[in-house]
């Protein structure tokens, strides 16, 4: 494949990065009645089924056992970007859907209550985006040209966790766990697009043209990921630390990548390739994360601080692949490579949470957390890299919940806010001429917005 169609593709997800990974950010989402009303500042305070996600550790001091289940939670998202393809060009995706919920159970299988098991089920990360646009536009300096460009994206991710966890009470007010998750993550990316200048007293005489389609996707199953967690209770506060691992052992994994490419040029010459291949994944690579939370009494209230700092992914391929897409059949083939890398930047999010009692069964939450972007970087080959402007996302919350006997029912709604300048326009359709239209340049001027709405309903028997 020709080098500059797979810049074209970077430099896509390096401007609406937004779409691949608003709902990838290592905090997107959260879990549980406190949870979900906390906005995650949970690591020291959780006192339910979620500890088996939050803090293996915090399983220990549960006394209520049951089943955790986030029921609802409908989901209500607006993304938009301006300038992507030149000044005054914007283009929007929005949706209503389900954000990802979780199942839990714990119980103590030993007759004693030092120690507690649990088992959970949930969904990491759930999207699909779908983008399209269409921009008609004179070229510059041309009185008889026409300059005709479409763009067709979309991307669908999942990842789903299974996890077994053990705590065990060392004190009265220490105890450690562990929680053992298997992972299986999946990934699915299409990209078409054309650039066409055209005769503007005769539209259907093409000028000059480009035309691409490409689509890669991965799966990376049975992945081993493990994390430990410490709740110490001393003084009346609650104190908590966690350690997550990166993604280690796949059992299953696999790649495949599809393109094809047609250029027209001014003096009626042509060029295409296209090729279709099933290939090894050629690695898979999460962050290592640790936590710390404390949850300290004030007067008749709880505020619970949490923070997680997630380290840093060097760059590495996904798919690295050279093959020749004619099989050697023509004397003239060339090989061509497709390499899809990527790295993530540290970060360092952090949830801060107000509870409060009220007529004993019931409680209301505050909460606010930071969800920062890592800063993919994807990377083509050698000396082609892109910088991806992903919007960090603010979100606050409130809501309440109701407890009757063992049971607990609650409501709540969390909004979401993110916006980020600067990211690398695909092109700018005022510049567009015969000479560039192989080439993609612009400002560095794109500016995306999201905003995020959710209404949390949860029932914790």
């Amino acid at each position: 494949m020709k080098a500059n169609v797979l810049i074209f593709f970077l430099c896509l997800i390096s401007s609406i990065p937004s779409f691949a990974q608003v709902n990838s950010h290592y905090w997107s989402h959260q879990y549980g009645s406190k949870g979900l009303l906390l906005n995650g500042s949970v690591i020291a305070s959780v006192n339910d089924e979620t500890a088996i996600f939050y803090n293996p550790g915090a399983m220990g001091f549960t006394e209520d056992f049951g089943l955790s289940v986030s029921l609802i939670t409908p989901t209500y998202s607006l993304l938009r970007t301006t300038d992507f393809l030149g000044d005054g060009t914007s283009f929007s995706d929005q949706g209503l859907g389900l954000a990802p919920g979780l199942v839990a159970a714990m119980l103590k299988p030993f007759g004693t209550d030092r120690v507690t098991m649990g088992i959970t089920t949930f969904t990491r990360f759930k999207s699909e985006v779908s983008v399209e646009d269409r921009v008609v536009n004179e070229v510059l300096n041309s009185s008889n040209q026409l300059f005709l460009g479409d763009v067709d994206f979309n991307r669908r991710l999942s990842e789903t966790w299974l996890g077994l966890g053990l705590s065990v009470r060392i004190l009265d007010n220490l105890a450690f766990g562990f929680t053992q998750f298997l992972t299986w993550r999946g990934e699915k990316v299409a990209l078409n697009f054309r650039k066409e200048i055209l005769n503007k007293f005769d539209p259907s005489f093409l000028i000059a043209g480009w035309r691409s389609n490409f689509e890669y996707g991965y799966s990376a199953n049975g992945g081993s990921l493990t994390k430990f967690g410490l709740c110490w209770q001393p003084w009346g506060i609650k104190l908590g630390a966690t350690l997550t691992t990166s993604t280690y052992g796949l059992i299953l994994r696999g790649a495949d990548y599809a393109f094809e490419d047609q250029k027209v040029f001014i003096d009626n010459s042509s060029t295409a390739t296209s090729n279709d291949r099933s290939v090894d994944l050629n690695d898979y690579k999460t962050p290592w994360s640790a936590g710390f939370g404390i949850e300290i009494p004030v007067g008749g209230s709880k505020l619970s601080i949490s923070t997680e700092y997630f380290s840093k992914v060097e760059k590495y391929f996904l798919i690295d692949d050279t093959d020749d897409p004619l099989d050697g059949l023509s004397s003239q083939s060339v090989p061509t490579t497709i390499r899809i890398g990527q790295a993530n930047e540290r970060v360092l999010n952090v949830g801060i949470g107000i509870e409060r009692s009220w007529k004993e069964r019931y409680t209301w939450f505050y909460g606010f957390r930071t969800d920062f972007s890592p800063r993919s970087l994807f990377e083509l080959r050698e000396g082609v890299t892109f910088l991806a402007s992903t919007p960090s996302i603010y979100h606050i919350s409130t809501g309440g919940a109701y407890a009757y006997r063992k049971s607990q029912f609650s409501v709540g709604i969390d909004y979401g806010f993110g916006y980020k300048k600067g990211g690398e326009q695909l092109t700018d359709i005022s510049e567009v001429t015969t000479d560039n239209i192989f080439q993609f340049s612009g400002e560095d001027d794109v500016k995306t917005f999201v905003h995020q709405i959710s209404l949390y309903i949860t029932y914790d028997l």
